[in-house]
């Protein structure tokens, strides 16, 4: 698809996007390239599947994480119904599906995912940006059967913003800033790897305010000429100021005022490994550990950090995959 040319006028996320592509670790047991390991599953909840972080480089192996008995189930397990999986959503690159069970897990594989079952046997999977065209399921229940399910997950073509005319220290950090931005980001990490029961998705979710889209998740940014990374959310073009809503119920886990890509950071936790972020804001109307419900007022946009202009950020994480809020929130709510 060609690419998009932007005048620096336009609001956008500069760098906070992200690198363009992260290699797969070579093993998914090390504990130097493994991701965090969840921090609170559910008390008679299983857990599965060792998961890459959005890597269009590749997956990481499958390993298990807080189940420890898996049953001595193997693959030759007989082949339980299909009616015991429900799965509701479109298994789409950047997407989320939810799925749910009707029988006692012991464990799941699923390369390069993860999966952990709530009490009532729910829970979500995603699918990374340059996810494959099929990606296959095991669900090992305790009864000693075995379910499988092939998703075929849609494809999708990405645009590219091409913005010129940029000051260059806007483009490129110096190592002060790195480094500052890289403890941000990492106590982020540690935020959005939490499992919490809660399943707000279940009520959906709305747009955090109204405005015009000036990009989407997936697009590949080139800064005067130079790779700028992928752009992990969607900015709505809003005055400084402008309510930002909770999208849907959840906890507020982080705040952060002063990293020097983002600028004002909010994240939600919205319950079983999903979470909203919202970047370049100008001021908090919640703190960390309030309760929120959908609508709620959180934060008022701003153009902090390295914007050029005011917008809003809106990114969604489940744990440490980036997925696409459009996806999630209804498309009506994306005009004006």
């Amino acid at each position: 698809m060609p690419g998009v040319t932007r005048l620096s006028s336009i609001a956008l996320v500069l760098l906070a996007c992200g690198p363009a592509s992260e290699s797969a670790p070579a093993d998914a047991g090390s504990a130097a390239s493994s991701p965090p390991a969840i921090s609170a599953p559910p008390p008679s909840g299983s857990a599965a599947g060792s998961s890459s972080a959005d890597r269009p480089g590749g997956v990481a192996p499958t390993g298990s994480i807080g189940s420890a008995d898996a049953g001595g189930l193997k693959s030759t397990a007989p082949k339980a119904d299909a009616s015991h999986l429900v799965l509701k959503g479109n298994p789409k690159q950047g997407g989320v599906v939810f799925a749910k069970v009707d029988l006692k897990v012991g464990r799941i594989e699923f390369p390069g995912h993860r999966a952990v079952v709530s009490d009532d046997g729910e829970f979500p999977v995603a699918f990374f940006r340059n996810a494959a065209k099929t990606e296959t399921m095991k669900i090992f229940f305790k009864d000693g059967s075995m379910l499988e399910h092939t998703f075929q997950v849609e494809q999708r073509t990405y645009d590219t913003d091409k913005i010129d005319g940029l000051p260059p220290d806007v483009v490129r950090l110096d190592a002060k800033d790195k480094k500052a931005n890289a403890d941000a980001e990492a106590r982020i990490d540690q935020v959005r790897m939490k499992y919490s029961p809660t399943n707000c998705y279940k009520d959906g979710f709305i747009w955090p305010t109204a405005g015009k889209v000036t990009s989407r998740y997936g697009q590949l940014r080139v800064l005067n000429g130079t790779d700028g990374g992928i752009h992990w959310g969607v900015d709505m073009a809003v005055p400084v100021g402008t309510a930002v809503k909770a999208p849907a119920c959840g906890t507020v886990t982080f705040t952060e005022t002063s990293d020097p890509l983002s600028g004002g950071t909010l994240v939600i936790d919205h319950g079983q490994g999903l979470s909203s972020t919202f970047i370049h804001l100008s001021g908090f109307k919640k703190k960390v550990g309030d309760v929120v419900k959908q609508g709620d007022v959180v934060a008022s946009s701003g153009k902090t950090g390295r914007a050029t202009g005011p917008h809003l950020h809106w990114g969604m994480n489940f744990f440490e995959i980036r997925v696409d809020p459009e996806l999630l929130a209804p498309a009506a709510a994306t005009a004006k």
